[in-house]
C-alpha cells in the first residue's frame, strides 16, 4: 500500500487488538482506516442479538480507545448476516455504526443474499432502521454473477476476470470493494506452523497465496482505491434496497 500511496480500512478484530495494540496504532498512524470486525470472530448467525450487541460494543470500545478516532464502519466474519439474522442491521444501526460491509451480494454455499445489490446502497431491514451497505465486488459473466471481490475467489481466479468486476462496478459509476487477509500475503506459513492444520483447511486458505500479492499490486496500479471513509464521501445519492426475510 505504501509503494502505492493507497490507504485502506483494516476491519481489525477487538480479540487481535488485545494481543498487538501496537500494530493497531502502527496502522492508524500509516493513514489507514481502522474499523470493526467484531471482537473474537465469533459468526453473527451463531448469536443472539444481545450476544452480538456485546460483541460490537467490546471492539468498537477497544478499537477507540487504542486510537482515539471513532469508530463506525463494521464487517462480518465470513460474511455472516444474511437472510436469518436480518436483526443485525437493527443492532448495528443501534450501537452507532453508519456503514456496514457484510452482506455478500451473491449466493454461496456459506453465504450470501441472491437478491442483494452489487453496488452501494441504503439497507434498510424488515424493522425499518437504515445503513450504508458497501458490498464487496462481483462480475457479471455468460448471465451470472461471480466472487470476484477477494479471498480465496480472488486468488483463484485470473486477474482479467477479477478486473473485469471492479472495470464493470465503474463503469456504473460504482466504486468496487476489494478485501484480503493478512495470511494471503504468507505463502510459506502452513510450512512453518508447528501445530495441526487440517487438509480442507490448508486448501481453502492455502491455495493461490503465491500469486496474491502481485495481483493486488497490479490492481492497485491500474485503479484508484482509497479508505471506505473517503468512498463514501464520494457517493452521491444511493438507492434504498429493503431487506427481508422473504428474499432470496
Amino acid at each position: 500500500f505504501a509503494s502505492r500511496g493507497v490507504r485502506g480500512t483494516f476491519f481489525i478484530l477487538g480479540l487481535a487488538a488485545d494481543y498487538a495494540p501496537s500494530l493497531v496504532r502502527e496502522i492508524l498512524a500509516a493513514g489507514h482506516e481502522v474499523q470493526s470486525h467484531g471482537h473474537g470472530h465469533r459468526l453473527v448467525n451463531t448469536l443472539s442479538p444481545e450476544q452480538f450487541r456485546q460483541d460490537l460494543d467490546r471492539s468498537k470500545k477497544r478499537l477507540e480507545d487504542l486510537t482515539g478516532v471513532e469508530v463506525f464502519g463494521y464487517r462480518a466474519p465470513a460474511f455472516s448476516i444474511g437472510l436469518g439474522n436480518l436483526w443485525a442491521l437493527d443492532t448495528l444501526v443501534e450501537a452507532g455504526f453508519r456503514y456496514d460491509s457484510s452482506i455478500f451480494p451473491l449466493k454461496t454455499r456459506r453465504y450470501g443474499i441472491d437478491s442483494a445489490p452489487d453496488a452501494p446502497h441504503i439497507a434498510r431491514s424488515p424493522n425499518g432502521n437504515q445503513i450504508l451497505e458497501l458490498p464487496v465486488a462481483s462480475c457479471r459473466l455468460l448471465g451470472r454473477r461471480l466472487p470476484t471481490g477477494g479471498g480465496g475467489y480472488f486468488r483463484l481466479f485470473p486477474y482479467q476476470l477479477l478486473r473485469r468486476g471492479v472495470t464493470q462496478l465503474n463503469t456504473r459509476g460504482y466504486p468496487a470493494v476489494i478485501y484480503m487477509h493478512p495470511y494471503e500475503y504468507d505463502p510459506v506459513e502452513f510450512d512453518e506452523i508447528d501445530y495441526p492444520i487440517g487438509r480442507l483447511q490448508r486448501a481453502h486458505q492455502g491455495i493461490g497465496r503465491k500469486g496474491f500479492p502481485a495481483k493486488v499490486d497490479r490492481m492497485l496500479s491500474e485503479f484508484q482505491f482509497g479508505t471506505m471513509g473517503e468512498v463514501i464521501s464520494s457517493l452521491g445519492t444511493l438507492p434504498v434496497h429493503e431487506y427481508c426475510n422473504s428474499d432470496r
